[in-house]
Order: C-alpha cells, then structure tokens, then sequence
C-alpha cells in the first residue's frame, strides 16, 4: 500500500503574484484583483506536474494550503484507486482541520502544527466562521506541467497560421493561445458533454461556421476551426463589448455572459468573477479569463525561448474546395496522391469518407500537398462526371421482414462493415424490420 507521502507547504518556491498595477487599457486588461488568481494557473501550467495535488481555496487561488505527492501514475486500475483515495484522504484530513479551527471555544493561542499554520494562513483570525467557510471553500487541483509544455511543443505548428487567420477575421491575435486552455492543442480532443477537437466547439455552434455532416466534421480540422472560433469570438465581443467577456462566453456562452452583466450592472471582468453567483457561473467559468492570461504569457514566452523544449515543425499543404461530391479515392487517384496522404492532412474526415462509403461534401476544402495546388482544377475536371456529381448522392433502404445485413449488402453490392459503419450498428441482429438504413454512396 502506498501511504506517507511526504507534502510539500504550499508556499515554498510557487510563482507570487504580480505587483498590483492599475489595469492597463487594452484589448486584455489584468485587473489586480486576479493577479493571485494568474500566478496560481501560471504554478499549475509550468510547476507542478501531474503528480502533485494542491489543496487551494477556490474562491481566493492565492490562498494555497498544501501541495502533496501522489504515487506515480502507471495506468493500472488499482494504482489510479490508491491515489484518488490519498486525494480524498488528504482533502478530509485538511478540512478537518480548517472545522475544528471554526468550533467554538477553540483556543488560538495554544495552537501547534497544521492549525497553527492554518492559522496564521487565515490572518491569525478568530472569527470561527472564517474557518468553517474556509472548509466549504477547499477545492483540489492536479498540476498539469508536462501536457501544458507539451501542448505549447504542439502549438508551434499552429500558431503563425492562426495568427495569420486571427489577422484576417480582424480579432486580436493573442486569442490564438486559448487552445491552452480548453484542448492543450489536441487536435481530438474530446470533452464528456460532446465538445471536440482543439478548439472545442459543441455540435449546434459548430455547424453555425463550418461543416459538420455526414461525411466531414471540421471541428476536428485545427485550421478551418480557428477560423470558427476567430469569428465566434467576434460575434461575442460585437454582443458583450468587452475582450474577457467575449472569452468567458466561450466556457458560459455569450447568454450566461449577458446575464452575468444584466445582474451586476457592470463590464468589468473582476467584478462579475468576485461576485457573480449565477447557478452555471461556477469554479471553471470564474477562471477561464485567468487561464487563458496565464497561459498566454507562458506561451508566448516558451515559444520566443524554448530552451530546450523541442518545438514541432509548422505543416505546409494548400487547400481546394472541392466544385461536386466526390469519393475519397477517386480525388486521391485524380491528384495522384495517396488516400493515406489526404487523411493525414484532412482530420476532418469521418470514417465513411475515409473508406470512401460516402462522397465528400461538395464545398469541403480539402487540404492537398503544395505541388498539387496548381494542377488540382484541371485534375478535378478530369474525373468523368458520374463520379463527381454536383447533387449529393444519397441512398437509403427499408429494411423488410427477413432481411438481413448480409443479404442488403449483397443486393446494393456493398459490404456488411460498411452498412454497420454507416448506420452505426455494433449488433447486426438488433436489425428491425421498418428501419431506414444509409447505404453506401
């Protein structure tokens, strides 16, 4: 049993805040009031590694209890469960702590250890309800050091290109480091509500900017989900008026901001983050402005100097829009480039397109290597008409009584996997008679 790991106190060699300046008057002010709030996520990014826990109160992140050392992750189940119950055990026990300080009758001037600590940490108050908010307020935190420094390695591919693209669509460029926050530059990223891809965009706002269908979901395309975000983020800045509401709005949504600013009467991004208690507005909506300031210095500045952090190389191709549907294969074959190559550079493609089940859709632009750039609207022109139609080609079936798969696919001349794959079926014998299947195009 892994037990007794040693804790570090919490204010040995973290990064202090920032000496409290007047905010400036720009694009991304820094109010002082969340200066504390910066220096800690700056801490989380770039000090502490995923095996160390902070113990913190959410509401004041410059008031850090403790940071201990969990056992080091190896993936195996039993592991995983020891160090979720050393966080807990280690959260009950400094909670436990913070109530017995806010009892009555304590006596603050015989106390020793962690209490006398705590404490002194809390201003030598001698208020109890000072400590029993305290306890309600203790909140734990997993440092994140080599994702963030990794993430920062990933994004050196992106980051000249989504400036380029930020330049474009008139927004500032500093936004192009909010991926830091919300994906750590993963282009799959995947969140437990249904948000994908690097710039984290849930399915009904997506398909507001880019494609999202049957065959293409350009959330998961880094480039063309940039250019999404540059003009989400505009929108939300032309409805808010202000740079860190329109970045709060991209974890609250551009309503939750508006009501924030309705039941505050104010714009100012530390007012609504120390006193806003809208019933969504919680620990990750507080923060997310925090964050992405944090993140962005540290990026900024890894990116200008490395050091030794090995940085990926930027990606070169050129895109078509594609005139008609078309099949993955045939446009490979036409360019004279393999389908591998084009899926490479074309994450946005689901499974069906990539194994050429259905057309790609007609306006997709398909990324394609450089030198196909000049020659691809004569290529593309080539492909006999049946196999580029400018209608998308769409077939369907009625499953009968005694079909089955086998013999559906034998008779539209197309394979078993393919009609699971399309149609999202894991169990061919839970087909039923009356469904509509999606055949292969």
């Amino acid at each position: 049993m892994l037990t007794g790991m040693a804790f570090l106190i919490a204010w040995i060699g973290l990064v202090p805040p920032e000496p409290a300046l007047a905010a400036p008057a720009d694009a991304f002010p820094r109010p002082p009031a969340l200066e504390p709030a910066v220096a800690f996520w700056k801490n989380v990014f770039t000090r502490w590694d995923e095996n160390q826990v902070i113990f913190f109160d959410e509401m004041d992140l410059g008031r850090v209890y403790e940071v201990h050392l969990l056992p080091a992750s190896t993936g195996r189940r039993e592991v995983e469960r020891e160090r979720e119950r050393l966080r807990a055990a280690w959260k009950e026990s400094l909670a436990g702590d913070l109530q017995h300080l806010g009892r009555p009758g304590v006596d603050y001037d015989r106390l020793d250890g962690r209490q006398e600590r705590l404490y002194c940490l809390l201003g030598q108050s001698r208020d109890p309800e000072t400590y029993r908010t305290a306890a309600e307020n203790l909140r734990s935190q997993r440092g994140i050091r080599r994702s963030f420094l990794d993430g920062v390695a990933r994004s050196a591919r992106y980051t000249e290109a989504f400036k380029r693209i930020f330049r474009e669509e008139g927004v500032p460029e500093k936004l192009v480091y909010l991926p830091h926050v919300e994906s750590s530059y993963r282009w799959n990223a995947r969140s437990n509500v249904g948000a994908l891809g690097m710039w984290q965009f849930m399915p009904t706002t997506a398909r507001k900017y880019i494609l999202v269908d049957q065959a293409v979901d350009e959330r998961l395309d880094p480039y063309t989900a940039a250019r999404a975000a540059a003009r989400y983020l505009q929108n939300a800045y032309d409805e808010l008026g202000s740079w860190p509401l329109a970045i709060t709005s991209y974890n609250h949504g551009v309503d939750g901001m508006k009501n924030a600013v309705r039941e505050m009467d104010t714009t100012d991004i530390d007012s609504i983050i120390e006193d806003y208690r809208g019933p969504l507005f919680g620990f990750a909506g507080r923060n997310f402005y925090p964050e992405f300031l944090a993140a962005a210095d540290l990026a900024e500045s890894l990116l200008a100097d490395p050091g030794d952090l090995a940085l990926d190389e930027p990606e070169s191709f050129t895109t078509y829009p594609l005139p008609a549907y078309v099949k993955l294969n045939t446009v490979a074959d036409a360019f004279g480039v393999s389908t591998r190559e084009l899926v490479d550079l074309n994450p946005a493609l689901r499974h069906e397109a990539v194994k050429s089940d259905l057309h790609l859709t007609k306006g997709f632009r398909l990324k394609v290597p450089v030198e196909v750039g000049p020659v691809a609207d004569a290529r593309f022109a080539a492909i006999p008409e049946s196999h580029r139609p400018v209608v998308r080609p769409e077939r369907t079936y009625r499953v009968q009584r005694g079909d089955n798969l086998g013999t559906i696919a034998a008779r539209h001349r197309t394979s078993v996997g393919a009609l699971q794959r399309l149609n999202g079926i894991r169990n061919p014998n839970q087909l039923r008679a009356g469904m509509l299947l999606r055949l292969p195009s």
